[in-house]
């Protein structure tokens, strides 16, 4: 506007005020500037930004505490310590009965590198989905045997193999190592093999080409077309490298005021620590700079002190360091920042650092904490049915207990591990309570802490069986037995305190 002009000065009044919103201004004087331009998620989280925080990642999970915490809690509440378990859920009871013994026995060599059981190796898929953000599963088979049919098999794969080879870095279709068809969906993997590493790791690489059909890809992508995944610890890496640096100055901070010298006064003299330590070697010794010989003095002053020692003149004066470092603040800011690190990851800090808390705020962000967990195991969940569905397929054209399968045989029910919760005991009454009134069923209770709910019936009627049985080889009453071990547990509880109603004694007024 012209303040001269008064066609200006009309424009401007007719056009009203400016409702602008502040945010939407890229530059204003009043706050820095922020970087970045609105546009796909590749270019974003492109190759060397990727694989950049996929580096700082690992080094922090390698050193640590709050990371290993944090990828210790979400192995732990993802896929749990048996694995997700997983359980056919078809029309055929019988065939359902002989592929979940199929199953558990193939656990010992689905994967083609390691002889560790299958529902172990699902922790190794999780910790990855938490530190690289991603992982990959390559359907494979065995070696045949004899000639006959290789078995199937699973081979895992970190996220740093996938990458493009040399000569397709200029094909527009191949991003990061994925190549996509002209709907942008992924038909090719490009996964490096070599035998060295860091620097020398491109010198020999060899890349083999694998169909998308043949590729679990595990991931969690935070974007819209966004093709391979990123470390949860992305937004807080900064943080993290921030709180270990601070650490650091801490610990040489306290370092330096531990190894600081003891200063003697003397009425005479200066000894310094070179001159004790000579001192003492000396058998003779020479004389002292006051009272008693040098031998004496030294041997005196290095038993009572331990430290480096040193003796001045009559008359110096010396300041004796004293630090009270880390601060209160400080200690403050090393949990704000350890805060900031866990809710960034999606995992409360009340969970990673347990600390006395209200019980209703300790049960909501626990269930917060739960959502994310649940979601998360939901990711491995669908890896987990693809390697199912991978050996079942195969199992129902070479197994003969598999063979003529039911039409709903890919049905399965998996169920994710037990949940965080405040009062274990609190939270099973009212899930007992639930299934007595019918909301729940027994696989809901037993699904989440890794049992199947037919192996506990199964369990259950075995343990009345043989209860029995021995009631009727010692002449006992049928019952009596159990009921002696019943009465025996309850007896063991430890007993609640009665409560005593009180009584409010009305106040009675003379007339």
């Amino acid at each position: 506007m012209n303040p001269f002009d008064p066609l200006s000065i009309l424009s401007t009044i007719a056009q009203g005020p400016d409702n602008r919103y502040e945010s939407g201004q890229r530059w204003t004087s009043r706050r820095s500037t922020v970087p970045g331009f609105v546009r796909d998620a590749r270019f974003d989280a492109d190759k060397a930004t990727r694989e950049e925080i996929v580096r700082k990642s690992r080094y922090f999970e390698r050193n640590s505490y709050i990371v290993q915490r944090l990828c210790s809690l979400f192995e732990q509440y993802t896929v749990g310590p048996k694995g997700l378990k997983i359980v056919p859920n078809s029309s055929d009871k019988d065939w359902n009965a002989a592929a979940k013994v199929y199953w558990e026995n193939s656990q010992q060599f689905i994967n083609l590198t390691s002889q560790t059981r299958f529902e172990r190796e699902q922790s190794l898929i999780a910790r990855a989905l938490f530190v690289d953000g991603e992982c990959f599963l390559i359907k494979t088979r065995g070696r045949s045997r004899d000639g006959g049919q290789s078995f199937p098999r699973i081979q895992l794969v970190e996220s740093h193999r996938v990458s493009t080879p040399p000569e397709l870095l200029d094909n527009p279709m191949v991003i990061d190592g994925i190549e996509l068809d002209e709907r942008g969906r992924p038909v090719h993997y490009w996964i490096r093999e070599s035998a060295n590493s860091g620097v020398f790791a491109m010198m020999d690489a060899k890349w083999q080409k694998h169909k998308a059909s043949g590729i679990i890809h595990v991931q969690d992508p935070s974007r819209i077309s966004m093709f391979r995944g990123l470390p949860y610890l992305y937004a807080v890496l900064n943080d993290l490298h921030d709180l270990d640096d601070l650490q650091m100055l801490e610990m040489d901070a306290a370092k330096e005021a531990a190894s600081k010298t003891l200063v003697i006064k003397t009425k005479t003299g200066e000894l310094n620590r070179d001159n004790l330590r000579a001192k003492r070697l000396t058998v003779g010794g020479s004389a002292g700079t006051s009272g008693g010989s040098a031998q004496e003095r030294t041997q005196y002053y290095d038993e009572a002190f331990r430290a480096k020692a040193v003796v001045m003149r009559s008359g110096d004066e010396y300041e004796q360091h004293v630090s009270n470092r880390p601060t209160v603040a400080t200690q403050w800011f090393f949990e704000w920042q350890e805060a900031k690190v866990c809710y960034g990851a999606g995992i409360s800090h009340l969970l990673a650092f347990p600390r006395s808390i209200q019980g209703t705020v300790a049960r909501g962000t626990y269930e917060c904490d739960n959502t994310f967990f649940l979601t998360n195991s939901g990711i491995i969940a669908d890896a987990m049915r693809e390697v199912w569905l991978y050996m079942m397929d195969w199992g129902t054209k070479n197994v003969r207990e598999l063979s003529d399968p039911p039409v709903d045989w890919k049905e399965i029910t998996i169920r994710p591990p037990r949940s965080v919760v405040v009062d274990l005991g609190r939270d099973f009454k009212a899930m007992i309570d639930s299934y007595k009134a019918g909301f729940i069923s027994l696989d809901e209770i037993c699904g989440p802490r890794g049992e199947d709910w037919r192996d506990v019936i199964d369990a259950r009627a075995e343990e009345r069986r043989y209860v029995r049985d021995k009631e009727k080889e010692f002449n006992l009453q049928e019952g009596e037995l159990l009921g002696v071990v019943m009465e025996a547990l309850k007896k063991a509880e430890p007993k609640q305190p009665a409560v005593v109603p009180v009584v409010k004694k009305e106040k009675v007024e003379s007339e």
